[in-house]
């Protein structure tokens, strides 16, 4: 007899999808460790405890990637935000880079 899928898969996986709405990447580690242990026990899975299994990978998996074009997406404004502290920017007639000497901003008192 087909038995469902273990408890602590299923809720290790809503643990990890909470865990990136939450931004608490520091606990991922573990969590997928602990996930592949439990998958990895031998377990026969049914039809629904196998499209539950996948529904939940798969929302993890979209969360994931939202989460990684959320990051790039900061590190870019990081890096745009760095780019403009250093100095003017101007570009040649071909559309090559060049970096301008940074003139040093006057601060008012």
């Amino acid at each position: 007899m087909p038995q469902a899928l273990s408890p602590s898969a299923a809720t290790l996986l809503d643990d990890i999808h909470q865990c990136l709405l939450s931004r608490q990447y520091d606990q991922l580690g573990a969590l997928s460790l602990a996930l592949d242990h439990a998958l990895s026990q031998p377990q026969k899975l049914d039809a629904a405890a196998l499209a539950l299994l996948h529904a939940k990978a798969q929302r993890n998996a979209s969360t994931m990637m939202a989460v990684q074009r959320g990051i790039r997406a900061a590190l870019r404004r990081v890096a745009a935000i760095k780019s403009v502290s250093g100095g003017l920017v101007t570009y040649d007639k071909s559309g090559l880079r060049q970096d301008c000497v940074s003139f040093g901003v006057a601060q008012r008192l």
